[in-house]
């Protein structure tokens, strides 16, 4: 499945992200480096969204349900966002960011059990963890696909594919 607003770039696995920031929102950029999950940049992103198109819930503004490595200063940082009322196995939102700038969501679709994978992570590379569950929810017979986001001058490109 391709990224949100993506076109397929001719090599399997991989798509180009071709994403449009509706709402600027460099002006509410932080201007000191370093991880910031509270950042206003943040909420001006999650307040362009559309509901979650599956359960039809907003997205939840509290920083304290954030996870990611949000750096106004990196060359491409996300912030893991769920929706209001989340519990273990809502949809997650990978939201983007190039220099503190939001440039769009990871992927169209919302999955569960999303988490930044820290050991794919880099200055211009996201690195996500996608658990898809085994027997049940919580059960440690999941499937873990990892998918990395990689910055390229203007664009993202998504290097390998979400689970279906």
């Amino acid at each position: 499945m391709a990224a949100a607003g993506c076109a397929a770039d001719g090599d399997s696995g991989s798509s180009a992200t071709h994403v449009h920031n509706p709402d600027p929102t460099t002006s509410s950029m932080p201007t000191g480096c370093g991880v910031d999950l509270s950042a206003s940049v943040i909420q001006s992103a999650i307040a362009a969204l559309p509901v979650e198109r599956v359960t039809g819930a907003a997205w939840s503004t509290d920083p304290r349900g954030f996870e990611g490595n949000f750096d106004p200063c990196a060359t491409l940082s996300t912030v893991i966002i769920t929706v209001q009322g989340a519990t273990g196995s809502s949809p997650d939102q990978a939201l983007l960011f190039h220099k503190g700038e939001y440039v769009g969501t990871a992927t169209q679709d919302a999955y569960g059990f999303t988490s930044l994978d820290v050991d794919s992570t880099k200055d211009d590379t996201v690195g996500l963890a996608y658990k898809t569950p085994g027997s049940c929810d919580a059960c440690a017979d999941g499937t873990i696909t990892r998918v990395q986001f990689h910055w390229e001058g203007q664009k993202v490109r998504m290097i390998g594919i979400p689970p279906k």
